[in-house]
């Protein structure tokens, strides 16, 4: 337990974020407490100030039961010590303590010091969102000016999601106390980004590690909004500050490496992590990033350190479902789909809610051949949420597996319908082919050609776009889309098969069997080149040996047709003639 006299020292898993959004780290407020106030409090402010840096250091390194311990012995120090108080609150209901018993504590604080507007704060922040608001509301409209009354109206506004409001609550607060205000400043920043005023909040967080070096929560916040603004590269200096300023902010090294692995720098992010995981491998979330870049390589031996350090955590917490998530997605790569599905059934069984889980499920099943299996996992997650979207994509290959091109065809346009999927590929190119499947090849073109606009560049796409030509039997404007398929890829088999035939189809026969015998060398394997090859030299170009070479290399390399055997014999008699 945290403090002496009626604490219980059991921590039962609450779910505490559920009875009390107080937004974890973003609390750093100064000092503050009423003027004037009659009582007597007794502060040993540089012992306080010194357990506050305990406490963090413990949270910084995850250690939530210590840094509660810390936290508290600062409020024991000194009461009046905001920012002790705020940073207890949060910490000690992270480490499980009952809310009821935090509770007792400032009701204590408020009834040994009624004058005192800071414990009326601290005691209102443990109440329900809504029974907060009002009462600080109140307060706000009575003739109490407090910068920290509008920091808390602030906060709780911003717990609600609603961000817009919590913005001019903290631009009040700060209007009301000018001044070091980090608790305000970085509330703010979060609630500007939240309402899209990400900019705005990147320069005043970036204004505040100027004026003040060490204020390394904020330089913190200002890498993560970099890396959310695709901004890797000051992301990672700002990060690499505090992981120098700060040797065990385990934060700081996480945002360090995404940074470097935007910027490509993998090799980078892997030492970054594993700087981390030295530190501490007691920590989950540095252990299972540490992983994550290992299955990232996407090699046998990574897979095998990936899920050698996903297990680490599983051993210690068998309900890591972030772990067991990790093992599924290795062994899913590794196509071990059953084990996978094993895992990431586990994941649903802690995570009944979570879509992706679920989603996972269906598609290891869906990989298992298992279609009408996989098929409920895809409607249970669109159950629990219609519009995630990955979900629908997959529900849509389940019916093109059982050739329900029609009710295929409603799922993707219904993604393409939705807000911000317009462009979606695997809608757009799913459905172009479900329409060439039931004939409806003008309105697969179009689709085709939005894929195309979306990625101009990808040459299977304009491959698609002249297939789609060529069975409309546009043969001018199908050689056109293979050879421009082919100007960006020129070791494409197909652009180069789809323009032999093609050329075939207008009857130039020597440029068709050039282009073919291109495609034929890319895929050697291909019977079917050497069989098209062998009838075009035969019966149009009449060249017997080039014909006969063909024929027999189809049945060298495996290939059993009769007709084929039948024109070998025919060619060697014309030949021996």
């Amino acid at each position: 337990m945290h403090r002496t006299g009626f604490r219980s020292p059991l921590r039962p898993s609450a779910h505490w974020l559920l009875l009390l959004p107080l937004l974890l780290g973003l609390s750093v407020a100064p000092l503050a407490f009423a003027e004037d106030e009659p009582e007597t409090i007794e502060r040993d402010i540089e012992s306080a100030n010194e357990y506050l840096d305990e406490g963090f250091a413990a949270r910084e390194e995850h250690l939530v039961s210590e840094a509660a311990d810390a936290f508290w012995k600062a409020v024991e120090s000194d009461p009046l010590n905001y920012r002790a108080c705020v940073h207890y609150q949060e910490t000690a209901l992270a480490a499980g303590d009952p809310i009821a018993d935090i509770q007792r504590d400032f009701d204590k604080f408020v009834e040994d010091y009624p004058t005192y507007l800071c414990f009326k704060l601290h005691r209102m922040r443990l109440d329900a969102p809504d029974a907060r608001l009002e009462a600080l509301t109140k307060l706000a409209k009575s003739k109490v000016k407090s910068s920290d009354v509008h920091l808390e109206i602030g906060r709780v506004l911003l717990a609600k999601g609603q961000a817009k409001s919590a913005v001019e609550a903290l631009t009040k607060a700060l209007a009301l106390k000018v001044g070091d205000r980090p608790d305000v400043l970085l509330l703010l920043a979060e609630a500007e980004h939240a309402v899209g005023k990400t900019e705005a909040a990147m320069q005043r967080l970036d204004a505040a590690v100027k004026a003040k070096a060490a204020f390394f929560q904020a330089r913190v916040m200002l890498a993560r909004l970099q890396l959310l603004m695709e901004q890797p590269e000051p992301a990672a200096a700002n990060a690499d500050v505090v992981v120098k300023q700060r040797p065990s902010y385990i934060a700081a090294f996480l945002i360090k490496s995404e940074a470097l692995l935007q910027l490509e720098k993998e090799d980078e992010a892997r030492e970054t992590l594993k700087a981390a995981y030295r530190i501490n491998k007691e920590v989950d979330d540095v252990v299972i990033a540490y992983a994550d870049l290992w299955a990232r390589q996407e090699t046998e031996a990574s897979y095998q350190q990936a899920v050698k350090l996903y297990q680490e955590v599983v051993d210690r917490n068998e309900e890591s479902w972030r772990a067991l998530y990790g093992q599924g997605w290795v062994l899913e790569r590794l196509e071990k789909f059953e084990e996978a599905e094993e895992k990431y059934r586990e994941v649903a069984g802690i995570r009944p809610s979570s879509v992706a889980a679920i989603n996972s499920v269906g598609y290891v099943l869906f990989k298992q051949g298992r279609v009408s299996e996989a098929q409920v996992q895809f409607k249970r997650a669109l159950d629990l949420d219609e519009t995630f979207v990955t979900a629908m994509a997959n529900l849509g290959a389940t019916l093109d597996a059982q050739a329900k091109y029609g009710e295929a065809i409603k799922i993707y346009e219904q993604v393409l319908k939705m807000k911000g999927q317009e462009d979606n590929l695997r809608a757009l190119i799913n459905c172009a082919f479900d329409y060439e499947a039931v004939g409806s090849l003008p309105k697969a073109q179009t689709l085709l050609l939005r894929a195309h606009k979306v990625l101009p560049e990808d040459p299977n796409i304009v491959v698609w776009i002249g297939d789609n030509n060529y069975f409309q039997r546009k043969w001018k404007d199908a050689e056109k889309w293979y050879q421009q398929a082919i100007a960006i890829d020129e070791k494409l088999f197909f652009g180069w098969r789809g323009l032999g035939l093609t050329m075939a189809q207008r009857k130039r026969w020597s440029d068709a069997a050039q282009a073919l015998e291109k495609a034929s060398k890319l895929k050697p394997e291909d019977l079917e080149m050497y069989v098209i090859l062998g009838d075009i030299y035969y019966g149009e170009l009449k060249d017997l040996k080039s014909a006969l070479t063909k024929y027999e290399e189809f049945v060298q390399r495996g290939g059993n047709d009769p007709e084929i055997r039948d024109a070998i014999l025919e060619i060697k008699k014309e030949l021996a003639k």
